[in-house]
């Protein structure tokens, strides 16, 4: 079973999207924020696939992923962002090897995230 890191600072979206994938088949972890999703990528848990929300106070998404690259950890990535953020994001994550297709827009249609994840989990 494909292992899910859920990662956003709104409780309510987090639980969302962990129930959403969890009945789609998933085993699913959930981050309230980026200091926990850091902590967890510092663990040894395995995770196949992170989905990521960008815009977090304290420790945002994109300091998820510097996070990421510094501890040398390969996870496919999700970013979730609201359609405003969008550009700003695209700029920072495209050095990262991420493009638009790796973003979702708030609010998430969970049918197309869903498509996302399988199809990332069939390239990872």
């Amino acid at each position: 079973m494909h292992k899910i890191l859920v990662v956003d600072d709104e409780p309510r979206i987090a639980k969302v999207l962990q129930d959403f994938m969890a009945k789609s088949g998933f085993q699913v972890t959930q981050a309230l924020g980026g200091e926990e999703a850091i902590k967890i990528l510092n663990s040894e848990m395995k995770i196949d696939l992170m989905v990521l929300d960008m815009k977090m106070p304290k420790v945002t998404g994109m300091d998820v992923i510097n996070e990421m690259e510094r501890i040398k950890r390969k996870i496919p990535v999700i970013i979730l962002t609201g359609s405003v953020d969008a550009e700003k994001y695209l700029i920072d994550i495209i050095k990262f090897g991420y493009t638009e297709k790796d973003i979702l827009y708030k609010p998430v249609d969970l049918f197309l995230l869903l498509d996302m994840v399988k199809k990332k989990l069939r390239m990872a």
